[in-house]
């Protein structure tokens, strides 16, 4: 085995290791269901302040002074309490921050990813932002046609009281008109079924990591704490599931997602427009850029706040020695890609440079913290694209002929795939040992607004895209660099079957 690689080789094998933890699985944690990972090829940093939202909702917060200094003739000051239309002031600036916060996710989880290249034995991509996917599923129901059957009263009656376990109706005040509208979100039921389940994902994620470790097979305490502690890990995932079966009404969840999907058949007209009614009352307007966007969040919410979901990912010599590798492919099928160059960008981007020196591995280790948590779109429906009872307007030339997803390998169409999971780490850690002389030199270079990127991972310097600039805290030394705080480095994807897939047997369509 050698001991100095190039840069994009050892993350090569990283990124292999990453997806055996997050894809592979056994008899305890079942494979994932979601087919591919889509790595972003620099890492947005996501200080935890940036997801406010998702705990506290829009409801402005003020934690600052009650009083502030008031000047007098003589020169000095003397404090007085802030007036009710000064901290009024401060609570709707703290409300329009929450709702650029809440653009910038939904815009951010909007993108549909890329699938070129993918198959079956293709495990990850590049994340490439393509088409949008709110756009896309906007089109799918005001062009599509359904089958007309009219379900009885009783069956709407049933329906309705069962979407109304899954999503509930609130309301909010519009920040730009000032009128107070209706929107759409998760119930207390959702939101617990989701908390449970991303509980499960992480204890699945830790019993995978100590399993993979072990299985390498290259280093004796990794064996030993399986050996000694497997047993354990099992039963923390059981009891996770168990968790999440008992207090998460996964099992209840299922049924209703089950029921509604058997009586769409029957009831198509109705379910359609009401997924339509769905998608507009998730619709909010950006306070900035006065743009709609449609609501999306990360379940549990308070995720970022707390260690507690969080497992650690560590990579050293003996790793690289278990050949772990990346099944990975460019966007547009033309070969092999490259994830994992180390890249030196200028300020604003504009400029980049890759680092071509290569790393001693015998002396290399890489650790950080890593977690996955589901998107949820109160807006997006899947068994909608998935149902056999709905198609394209015969009439309209323009779509009558399109394909939500073609079904190949890799699919094709409007959507093609969607992002279920947000992957995020924190806290990342890179030794290097005397190798990293160059990188830290390098470095230095970008601290007037640069930054520096290698695989998916930003490991310092400045973020800048859309307008956002975002500044990643480093330490280094003559070993090695820390980087502080959170980033999102990727997503897990799921591929739609052929859709729209209708019955050929369906008389009548509306």
């Amino acid at each position: 085995m050698a001991k100095e690689v190039l840069p994009e080789v050892l993350m090569n094998s990283v990124l292999g290791k990453l997806t055996d933890i997050l894809t592979n699985g056994d008899d305890v944690v079942p494979k994932s269901e979601d087919n591919y990972l889509a790595w972003l090829p620099v890492g947005v940093p996501y200080p935890k302040e940036e997801l406010d939202f998702l705990s506290t909702g829009f409801t402005g917060v003020y934690r600052g002074p009650e009083t502030v200094q008031a000047p007098r003739r003589e020169g000095r000051s003397e404090p007085r309490e802030k007036t009710p239309e000064e901290i009024n002031q401060l609570l709707a600036q703290d409300v329009t921050r929450k709702y650029m916060q809440a653009e910038n996710l939904a815009r951010l989880c909007d993108m549909i990813p890329d699938t070129s290249g993918i198959t079956e034995d293709v495990t990850m991509n590049k994340w490439e932002q393509e088409n949008s996917l709110s756009l896309a599923y906007r089109h799918v129901l005001k062009f599509s046609q359904v089958a007309n059957f009219e379900p009885d009263e009783k069956t709407k009656a049933k329906i309705k009281r069962l979407r109304g376990l899954l999503q509930e109706k609130k309301m909010k005040k519009n920040i730009v008109t000032e009128e107070e509208e209706e929107v759409l979100q998760e119930t207390a039921l959702v939101r617990l079924y989701n908390e449970k389940l991303q509980n499960f994902l992480n204890v699945s994620l830790e019993y995978n990591t100590h399993r993979v470790n072990a299985l390498a097979g290259k280093d004796p305490s990794a064996v030993h704490f399986w050996a000694m502690n497997a047993n354990i890990l099992r039963s923390k995932v059981m009891a996770a599931k168990n968790d999440w079966i008992t207090n998460g009404y996964k099992e209840e969840y299922d049924q209703i997602a089950a029921y509604i999907a058997q009586v769409e058949g029957r009831s198509m007209l109705t379910l359609k427009q009401q997924y339509i009614d769905d998608m507009e009352k998730a619709r909010l307007t950006g306070p900035s850029s006065g743009s709609d966007f449609f609501y999306t969040s990360l379940l549990p919410g308070g995720f970022a706040e707390t260690n507690n979901g969080w497992t650690e990912f560590t990579f050293t010599q003996s790793d690289y020695a278990s050949n772990y590798a990346s099944r990975s492919h460019s966007a547009g099928g033309g070969g092999a890609l490259n994830l994992g160059s180390l890249n030196i960008g200028g300020k604003g981007g504009r400029e980049k440079k890759k680092i071509s020196k290569k790393i001693d591995v015998s002396t290399f280790r890489l650790r950080f913290k890593i977690c996955q948590v589901p998107i949820s779109r109160p807006w997006f429906n899947v068994n909608f694209l998935t149902s056999k009872y709905w198609r394209f307007d015969q009439s309209n030339t323009e779509f009558k002929n399109n394909m939500v997803s073609d079904g190949s390998s890799p699919p094709n169409g409007m959507i093609p795939a969607f992002t279920t999971t947000a992957i995020f780490v924190k806290d990342l850690n890179l030794h290097f040992g005397q190798s990293n002389k160059t990188f830290k030199s390098e470095m230095d270079k970008v601290s007037g607004g640069g930054y520096v990127s290698w695989g998916p991972f930003h490991a310092g310097g400045q973020y800048e895209s859309n307008g956002q600039k975002r500044s990643v805290v480093t330490h280094s030394d003559s070993q090695g660099i820390k980087i502080e705080g959170m980033q999102l480095i990727g997503f897990k994807c799921h591929m739609l079957k052929k859709s729209p897939n209708p019955k050929s047997d369906i008389k009548e369509w509306v």
